[in-house]
Parts: structure tokens; sequence; C-alpha cells
């Protein structure tokens, strides 16, 4: 399965034994779900180096650096994400193109872990994409790994001003219905990098940008249904949902009751 969007892929697959080479404009982190009994690999020029590795292992394949691997099948997650998004985070201290080929190899903590899960599980449920969650994810994939790798974030520049955060909500009340809203033009409103106007976003708001807009999607098609004049795909697509199906399972989980049974209640 596989999950495309600008400056990031995320794929679920079964790798088959034998050799892989490969090459992207992305860089490309892999998680083996299931352990190699063979493991042989080289980045670049450099040697075939044979390597334990054991389930839940990370590796980092630099964007423009060639990959070489020969090893059994295995199960996998492999997420490309923008070299952009990891010179925001980690700015001059985050060079994998210059480091050695054991440093782009680590066993995954379970902060790491989880979030690389989460894009999997978001990846193979096809039909029900939430680009703004995504985004989110991915920064957060991103950030974790850097730290993983050995590399601290670097501190942002300047914070999330009162006028910047009311901009950037005025920004999302107007476009509410804009399914493919992302911290990328959210952050381009508040003109600061993505990571660093999460961070800040944050920080103002009390809640990360994706839950913000969520909430006021869920806030607003609450009106919508005290109203009673539009029908629940009617609704779902206002308020910005790829589905009526995304939208009931969302308010549900966030409401405590489906649309239908929140309708019959208010009007009640």
């Amino acid at each position: 399965m596989a999950f495309v969007q600008r400056d990031m892929i995320v794929e679920t697959y079964r790798s088959a034994a034998g050799q892989m080479v490969s090459r992207g404009s992305l860089h490309r982190i892999s998680i083996n779900r299931t352990a190699h009994g063979k493991y042989a690999y080289r980045l670049g020029s450099g040697a075939f180096r044979k390597v334990e590795r054991p389930p839940f292992t990370l590796g980092f394949q630099p964007a423009a650096t060639v990959l070489e691997v020969d090893g059994d099948a295995a199960d996998y997650i492999s997420i490309f994400q923008s070299p952009a998004l990891y010179s925001s985070i980690g700015g001059s201290r985050f060079d994998p193109e210059h480091w050695d080929s054991d440093a782009l190899s680590a066993t995954t903590d379970p902060t790491t872990l989880q979030v690389a899960l989460s894009l999997a599980f978001a990846a193979e449920k096809t039909g029900r994409d939430d680009p703004l969650l995504m985004q989110h994810l991915g920064m957060a994939l991103a950030c974790c790994v850097v730290k993983l790798l050995g590399a601290k974030p670097e501190a942002g520049d300047r914070p999330l001003t009162s006028d910047n955060l009311r901009r950037v909500i005025d920004y999302i009340e107007n476009l509410l219905g804009k399914s493919d809203l992302s911290v990328e033009e959210l952050a381009g409103v508040a003109h600061m990098s993505p990571f660093h106007f999460s961070r800040e976003f944050k920080r103002a708001a009390g809640m990360a940008p994706h839950r913000f807009v969520l909430e006021r999607r869920i806030e607003r098609a609450r009106l919508y249904l005290a109203d009673g004049k539009e029908t629940l795909a009617n609704i779902a697509y206002a308020t910005g949902f790829s589905s009526q199906a995304h939208f009931s399972s969302v308010f549900r989980r966030l409401m405590g009751a489906t649309p239908k049974e929140y309708q019959r209640s208010v009007r009640l």
C-alpha cells in the first residue's frame, strides 16, 4: 500500500529476497517490521557491509545517495520525505550526506516507532486520507529521526506573535472546506518554516495545528447539523472531510455520537 502526498510518500510492502538498488530526490526512512536473516548493504561507493538487522531497525538513506542491498525477504515501512523538512528541523547539524553509514542506522525508540506505525496505518486506510494529519505525523517523524540519529533540532528564531496567530486562525476559518489545507500553507501565512510554526502554534494555541483545524471543522459541522438544511455528504465536504464516512468517523470519535444522533438530540 502507498500514500502519496506533496514531498512525502509512505509505503508498506514485503521486500523480496535478492539485490536492490535505489536512489531518489527524497530522504528515505525505512523500518523493517520483521527481522532479516541475511542483510548486507552499501551507501554510495562504500564497501558492502554485512550487519544484523533485527525487527524495527531504522535505516536512513539520504536523498541522491545510491543504496544497494543484498538480503532475504522482510516486511517494511518506507517513508520518503523532503530534505528541506530535515534542514528546517536539524539545520546545519543534520548533514547525513557526509556521515558514516553506521551513523544512519539505529534501533527505533518507542516514540519514533509509534509515529511510523501511525503513518503506515493511515497509508493502508485507502479512501480515508487526512492530508493535514499525514503532514503533522510526517513532521513528528522527521523530528524523531533527527534526534534518533544524534542531531538536536535547532531552536526557532522567533515566536508566533498574537497578530500572526489571529491571521492564521482567520485563514483557517475561511478555508475550513479546503480538504488539502496543509501545515506548509498555514506556516506560509505566518512566514515561518513548517516545523517552527507547528511548535509555536501548539505553544500559543494549546494544541497542534492539525487538532485545531479538526476541532474547528467539527464545530462548523455541529452548526450545519443543528440547522438541519444540509445532507451529511454536503456537510462533510463543506467542512473539509474527504468523504461522509471520514466525517462520521471523526465526529463520533470526538463527540461520542454519530452526526445523525447528534442532530436528533439538538433538534429535540
